[in-house]
């Protein structure tokens, strides 16, 4: 205890005597006689250089030259000078809480502070990222000692702005490690006025790209907090498809789909990543299902949910596509076989057997289609269901279509005249009856292709039409068997009524 006190004592006594040494430096500072103060500091200098290398050294020339600072024009190398003093004067005093600067006056962190943020704007004004990322970076170190020292008038604990533009700065310099640093200080922060929303957008595809699911979520629950109104599904869908395999993925949509918490553009996000989990391996037909459940949740939740009820169609599609490829292959290796088969042996009884042999290996590929046609129609006319309410519910609407709505109107009445096309083909000569009918569907869609790119549509009455597009250049009546009793001409177009006063199809005009 004894040899304890007595290196306390003297440390105290070398303090002591260092702050002597200065004395006269300390008066001149306070009466704002800067060449003077210098005088007095090099007398120290050489009397006890050691003595420029300790706290009260370095803190004794920043303060001199944030005097000399003032007139910057007269003295340019003085910030030169106090930044480089200042500097060591922090790593000396930092852990004791600066107790010179508390006692003698933080000017040096000041014009450190205001010259660092106002080279930083500079620079980012001119888009010199590096420089104003690094000017931005000392302006938040320097902010941070006067704030959590309680310099500032302001009792505010950070400088929002010097943060904000350290993180722009280094965003736009490509610095994302250090960009995220500054932007989840102000996350964590609960920094929540109007422009930085992006911050928090920005924190969160860090988070998913790193696979940090503990800040991620706790990122995702300050935005959700900071900005309620704001949509922040998709980062969580985000994390989920980037970070998970497809059965965590199914695993966890069954989880939260039983538990009753996904809304309805959740289900169609986890449809989404069902329908681009699926492959070319067994595995394929539970992707689709799983995706083809998840949006007709969402189309439950919401009737006019186009895109859903169409996702779900091409769901049923995509395994038509796959089924009908099945049968194909096996029509092929029937193809094969059949002109493949070898000379059958002349002695009747040998060509019995023969002919019974071969005949076996076709019916064995035969059989493979039969079980596989019933599961074709079965994903055909699922296809038809909902890809035709994708078509109504887009062609139904009043008012002006949207670009994905047009895009999926014209995708919709497409893929509509496939299927009914395929129906008809498959029908023909066994069902004429339904081969008709086929046809009928498809010469109705087939006609609307690229329909919907047009501001009027099938089913228009013939007032809506003229009250969107005008009155008529030309009219026409027509006697033919078709179903059309009137032509309306526009500059570029020629529209069809019908014997009902309703839109029947939209040309263009070449």
């Amino acid at each position: 205890m004894k040899r304890i006190l007595t290196v306390l004592a003297l440390m105290l006594g070398f303090q002591m005597a260092n702050a002597q040494d200065f004395k006269k430096v300390q008066t001149n500072m306070l009466i704002g006689q800067y060449d003077a103060a210098k005088a007095e500091y090099d007398k120290v200098a050489a009397k006890k250089p050691a003595a420029l290398t300790t706290a009260e050294g370095y803190y004794w020339k920043a303060k001199i030259y944030s005097g000399y600072n003032k007139d910057a024009v007269k003295n340019p190398d003085a910030y030169g000078q106090l930044k480089a003093a200042i500097d060591e004067y922090i790593k000396l005093d930092k852990e004791k809480g600066f107790p010179i600067a508390k006692e003698n006056g933080q000017d040096p962190f000041f014009d450190v502070y205001l010259k660092s943020f106002k080279d930083g704007v500079n620079a980012f004004n001119t888009k010199n990222w590096k420089v104003a990322a690094a000017s931005f970076e000392n302006a938040v170190a320097f902010s941070d000692i006067i704030f959590t020292n309680g310099w500032s008038t302001s009792k505010q604990k950070f400088d929002t702005t010097s943060l904000v533009y350290a993180g722009y700065a280094n965003q736009n310099a490509g610095n994302v490690d250090v960009t995220l640093s500054y932007y989840a200080r102000l996350v964590g922060y609960k920094v929540a006025a109007p422009e930085y929303v992006d911050v928090y957008r920005y924190v969160l595809m860090q988070y998913i790209a790193k696979k940090d699911k503990a800040n991620f979520d706790a990122t995702l629950e300050a935005a959700q907090a900071a900005y309620p109104k704001e949509s922040w599904a998709e980062y969580t869908t985000e994390y989920i498809d980037k970070n998970l395999s497809i059965d965590e993925k199914v695993a966890l949509y069954d989880q939260k789909a039983t538990a009753g918490k996904l809304t309805e553009v959740e289900y169609q996000m986890y449809g989404d990543m069902f329908m681009s989990g699926k492959g070319d391996d067994a595995n394929t037909d539970k992707y689709i299902d799983k995706a083809a459940e998840a949006y007709k949740k969402a189309f439950e939740m919401n009737p006019k949910n186009f895109a859903a009820a169409f996702n779900i169609g091409i769901a049923y599609y995509n395994q038509f596509t796959i089924l009908d490829e099945k049968a194909g292959q096996n029509i092929k290796s029937l193809q094969t076989l059949n002109a493949n088969k070898p000379a059958a042996p002349k002695d009747p009884k040998k060509k019995l057997a023969f002919d019974a042999a071969f005949k076996a290996q076709q019916d064995s590929i035969k059989k493979l289609n039969v079980v596989l046609e019933p599961k074709i129609k079965e994903k055909v006319d699922a296809s038809i269901v909902w890809i035709t309410k994708a078509y109504e519910a887009i062609n139904t609407k009043s008012g002006k279509l949207e670009k994905n709505e047009k895009n999926v109107g014209n995708r919709s009445v497409d893929f509509l005249a496939t299927l009914y096309a395929f129906k008809r083909d498959k029908t023909r000569g066994k069902d004429q009856k339904a081969s008709d009918e086929a046809d009928l569907k498809f010469n109705f869609y087939d006609k609307l292709h690229d329909a919907f790119n047009y501001e009027v549509r099938i089913g228009f009455t013939k007032d809506q039409v003229i009250k969107i597009l005008g009155t008529p250049n030309k009219t026409s009546t027509t006697t033919t068997k078709s179903n059309i009793s009137e032509l309306l001409f526009y500059n570029n177009m020629e529209v069809g009524i019908d014997k009902d006063g309703k839109v029947d199809y939209i040309h263009d005009i070449r």
